[in-house]
Formats: structure tokens, sequence, C-alpha cells
């Protein structure tokens, strides 16, 4: 489903679950769209193959997925993300897979991923890159201009881009939903998300979207400054945690420390992901300790 968010700029809305995003299509002298994770019927809207030009804002699947769609696009991302786009093997060890079988004993992974619709058959998202995103550039589609902001912290490469004539900014997986933010895999960088975040804050744009929600919001500098607070509160619930007793973090997930819920081991996987990288913040200030290996405390 296309919502117009301008007469250049369209907001492809999911129809789908978390495994799929929304998208931003600009048609202008140059054809674009931000992320192509929509789901097919509602990427069918733009007709794909006349698209110019894809800017993923990261590497991850639910944002690239739909890339094979763009058969006459060129293609483009941060360089820090474009190695995770590169072969089947660079996306194992981007997406933290090869930890798999260490951090979730027990469980199967083909059939997690295959919830997930993850299989070696969905991996035609994976292809060559035409170019690379800098932060502080400005992609001129025509009469529509974007700057590009590198914002680590979700992934090494992650991107956001701001429409100064529209006042608009598309902030990709800074995402505004009730589960962020979200940091699981091995290049992503809790520390770098509050900076990212700072940096938006600073820039305060007067509206902000982002890829899972389908709202444009104007109160964007209290939204991003509660949004960013919640990587502080997950550090206190693991702390008050580890005071009590000795835990590794298959304890600490089973008491959904940063999870509400846990409706596939994917998210359990991305939460033992996550407690490893606060664990790494709390151990570096000395407020948690390794008792011994994969064993913590606090005092």
């Amino acid at each position: 489903m296309l919502r117009k968010i301008t007469d250049k700029i369209s907001m492809v809305i999911s129809e789908t679950g978390f495994t799929y995003c929304n998208c931003i299509y600009i048609n202008d002298d140059i054809r674009a769209i931000i992320d192509t994770g929509a789901n097919p019927r509602s990427l069918a809207e733009i007709n794909p193959e006349q698209v110019d030009m894809v800017l993923n804002t990261h590497h991850h699947y639910d944002h690239t997925r739909g890339n094979a769609l763009f058969c006459n696009a060129r293609f483009y991302i941060h360089p820090f993300d474009a190695p995770a786009l590169a072969s089947p093997e660079a996306f194992i060890h981007y997406n933290s897979i090869d930890m798999w079988m260490d951090i979730m004993p027990g469980d199967e992974f083909v059939q997690a991923g295959n919830m997930l619709g993850l299989s070696a058959e969905s991996m035609d998202h994976l292809g060559d890159i035409d170019g690379t995103l800098k932060d502080g550039e400005i992609i001129d589609f025509g009469s529509t201009k974007a700057l590009v902001m590198h914002t680590p912290g979700h992934s090494a490469g992650h991107c956001v881009f701001f429409f100064p004539e529209e006042e608009l900014l598309f902030a990709g997986d800074v995402c505004l939903t009730k589960a962020g933010p979200w940091y699981g895999e091995i290049y992503a960088n809790p520390d770098q998300m509050i900076d990212s975040i700072d940096r938006i804050i600073e820039l305060n744009p007067p509206r902000l979207t982002s890829c899972h929600v389908n709202k444009i919001y104007n109160d964007t500098a209290p939204r991003l400054t509660e949004y960013k607070n919640r990587i502080f509160r997950r550090d206190e619930r693991i702390y008050e945690f580890l005071k009590n007793k000795p835990a590794t973090i298959h304890d600490m997930a089973e008491h959904h420390l940063i999870y509400i819920q846990h409706p596939t081991p994917f998210v359990v996987f991305w939460e033992k992901l996550m407690l490893i990288k606060h664990l790494e913040r709390l151990q570096k200030v000395g407020r948690v300790y390794e008792a011994e290996p994969g064993l913590y405390y606090s005092v």
C-alpha cells in the first residue's frame, strides 16, 4: 500500500509482520526507494523494474529482502554494511548466525530460520553493490534532495535520510516501536546507538518516521529521548537481577530482561546477543563482574 507524504515522496506500507518493513519511495527525475523490505504486493505498486536507485539503510534481511525485484536499479549502502550482502557466508557472519550453536543450545537453526522466511532459497537479496553511501552527502533525485547521515549502532553501517525541504527524517531502524532499540548482531553497538540518537535529536527534524511504524511523528525529540533511555533502563534491570545471584545469559533471558515476549527462537537469540552487549557495558564501568567464564554477578 502506498501512502503519500508529499507530491514526490510516498511510504510503501508493508502489509505483513516484523520480518518485513516500510520503505520510502521517491518518484522524481530519478526514481528511488529507500529499503526494499515491504511485502511483494506493496512493492508491485511502484513497478520495481522502473526504479533507478535502491538505497539500503542497512544490511538486515527485513530491509533488503526485496532487492532482487529491482532488476534495473543501482544499489547503494554504507561501506561498513556492504560486505554483509556479498555472499551467504558474509550474511551468516554479519547476522551472528555463526554464534547460534553456542547461544541457542538445543534449538535447531533451520527450523527457527524457516519461521522468519530465512532459507538457502531466500538469499536472492544478496548481490553486487554499485556504490556506497557517505555521511553528509546529498543525494539529488531532481526536485527532491536527501541528506545521508551515518548512524551506527543498529548495525555498523546504518544510515538515516533527511529530506530538508520536506522537513522529514526517515530513520530506518532507529525505529520508534515498543520493542526497540535493537542491537542484536556482532557489529551492533548500544554505545554508538546512543550517540546516533543524540545526533538525530540535535538535528531536531520536524517530522520523523521509521521502518516499522505507520505514523509520522512531530514530537521527535521527546520520543527519541525516551527511546534512547530504554538502553539505560535495560542496564539497570540486568544490574539489579545480578545482585540476587550469579547468572548466565541463558538464565537472564528466561527472565525477559530485554523483551517481554519471546514469540520465536530468534527473539530469544537476539535477547541473548543484546544481553552480551549490556554485560560488556556494565563490565567496563565496574558494575558487573564475571565470576567464571559465562557466569556474571553484580555488587
